[in-house]
């Protein structure tokens, strides 16, 4: 890959030559975006819970599920800019503490908009996290490595997404155990479960970025404020990262409910659903090679934006097989799009900028993850169906191959 083709490395680079502990550095980072990611999307998988408790519409729900992603936006954008000076562990440090007190929000909440602020705190604590993981794989994995290290990191959101829906369905149980003055609501126990996963890859981590003599903030000279702000690649990378989020949190969302109606149980539907992101994995582990075998980045997005608009396009009047094999066709094409979108800036934009231009590109692309749940929510209410809603998808998922000519290439001037 082009991305490989580099001169020497810079000052970060070497430092993640000397160190022998990349990999357990990268593991714990992964832990970190793993139960972060999980946290997050815990609300997808106890949404029909907080339905049917705090009688919400469809409308409502989605909002729910929409409500993290401006914070997301906009603390990934700022994380992008402080990770570049501040380094990964004080990142992590803020990220966690936000996630964790969105948690705390969210488990003591008594009505809609208090859950609605906890899960939002949740939303923002994760923006702070993510442009770390483009700084791990750009400063510390050895350049040579850098594919390997995207791969293994968005492997891990997506499993975090994909456990975050199905796994949250049988913490509901332990709801049982908090106080009585916080209700019997039993998605309760969903948020506290994810709660106590994130302490635990927080002492992990912290276990393992000791080994590190110095913090992993870039040792090249930092980057000039504003310049990945300048680079049209960046925005267009961010661009298709909006259009793929608008389709598969939409999807994450509300599949479940979908499949429902199509006379799947709710266990069943849940399980499928996860397969969504848990397709993902096998999806971003192959991705480059699947690429390669096309034609490249560019020819390998386009397919992806046009698989996924013929599956949006036949699940509403499908059977409920085809529905679920409309499932696993966005858990494979999504996730491929979203690995390529992820791992543009550790392998096309200059060190000292992979900070930024990561947050850049998060940002924009978690926008399309607000866009998208309470949009076709909305529809749904006044529709009666979601037909037209995944019609709209399909659409979009078209619109978004628009940005395919930005990939497989360098975004500073001068460049591939």
């Amino acid at each position: 890959m082009a991305g490989r083709q580099r001169g020497a490395p810079s000052g970060a680079g070497r430092m993640s030559e000397e160190n022998p502990h990349w990999r357990s550095i990268l593991g714990a980072a992964c832990f970190i975006i793993f139960a972060v990611f999980g946290s997050l999307v815990s609300t997808s998988g106890l949404i029909g819970f907080i339905r049917d408790d705090l009688e919400l519409s469809f409308g409502a729900g989605g909002f729910l599920l929409s409500a993290p992603f401006p914070l997301i936006a906009f603390f990934a954008i700022a994380g992008g800019r402080l990770v570049d000076r501040l380094g990964v562990k004080k990142m992590v440090l803020c990220g966690v503490f936000l996630t964790l007190l969105g948690g705390v929000v969210r488990l003591s909440s008594g009505d809609f908009w208090s859950l609605a602020s906890g899960i939002a705190l949740v939303g923002a604590g994760l923006g702070l996290v993510f442009p770390v993981m483009p700084k791990v794989v750009g400063t510390i994995v050895p350049s040579e490595r850098n594919e390997f290290g995207s791969a293994v990191y968005t492997a891990s959101i997506i499993a975090g997404a994909g456990l975050g829906v199905a796994a949250s369905h049988y913490m509901t149980p332990p709801a049982a155990i908090l106080p009585a003055e916080w209700g019997g609501s039993v998605w309760r126990g969903g948020f506290l479960g994810w709660a106590l996963i994130l302490v635990a890859a927080f002492i992990v981590w912290q276990r393992n970025s000791a080994s590190v003599a110095v913090d992993l903030s870039s040792e090249s000279a930092p980057a000039q404020s504003g310049v990945v702000y300048r680079l049209l690649a960046v925005w267009g990378v961010g661009g298709s990262l909006f259009f793929n989020n608008i389709v598969f949190y939409t999807s994450l969302g509300w599949l479940a409910t979908v499949l429902m109606t199509k006379g799947w149980s709710q266990a069943n539907a849940a399980l499928i659903v996860s397969s969504l992101p848990l397709l993902g994995i096998f999806a971003s582990l192959s991705a480059h090679r699947m690429a390669l075998a096309v034609g490249g980045e560019r020819v390998m997005m386009v397919l992806c934006g046009l698989f996924t608009a013929v599956a949006l396009a036949v699940m509403p009047a499908g059977n409920a097989w085809v529905a679920a094999m409309g499932t696993a066709v966005l858990g494979l094409t999504t996730n491929c799009w979203f690995l390529f979108c992820l791992a543009y800036p550790a392998q096309y934009v200059e060190k000292s900028q992979v900070g930024q231009a990561g947050g850049l590109i998060i940002g924009m692309g978690y926008l399309g993850g607000f866009v998208g749940p309470w949009t076709i929510g909305a529809i749904r209410d006044w529709a009666g169906s979601f037909g037209p809603g995944f019609y709209t998808l399909a659409v979009v998922s078209i619109i978004g191959i628009s940005c395919a000519p930005f990939f497989g290439r360098y975004a500073n001037q001068g460049r591939g």
